[in-house]
């Protein structure tokens, strides 16, 4: 009894053990990209923050990012993500959205038929009346 309660801890102690171990060294791959894609400047970087920027440049600790527009601004190197490129929507979406707004008939909104609504020219009602 005594053996298989010690047998199922030192199994326990191994699977966290190896699961640490592989947590570290994925850790390590992404610090090792993040720090060949912050080698490069003009690469674009993600920061925690969600903000997208190309790096300036790189003195120590602290990394300089610039906007689309220009505008530049200095982050901690720790806060850089990683490289990723900023989801801009291409043309060929912002096309199939503005169909998607042209069609503004009510039926395309619910996707029920909508009554229609006749209108009463002054014969009509006229006939109506005789």
């Amino acid at each position: 009894m005594l053996w298989m309660i010690l047998a199922m801890l030192l199994a326990f102690w191994a699977m966290s053990h190896f699961a640490n171990k592989q947590q570290k060294k994925l850790q390590a791959q992404q610090q090792a990209r993040t720090d060949d894609a912050l080698a490069v400047p003009g690469t674009w970087v993600r920061t925690r923050a969600g903000f997208y920027g190309t790096v300036v440049e790189v003195d120590g600790d602290v990394v300089t990012l610039a906007t689309p527009l220009g505008d530049e601004s200095l982050w901690a190197k720790s806060a850089i993500v990683g490289a990723e490129e900023p989801p801009f929507a291409s043309l060929h979406e912002e096309e199939d959205d503005e169909d998607v707004t042209e069609d503004t008939a009510p039926e395309a909104l619910t996707g029920e038929p909508q009554p229609a609504v006749e209108e009463a020219t002054g014969s009509d009602e006229q006939a109506g009346r005789a």
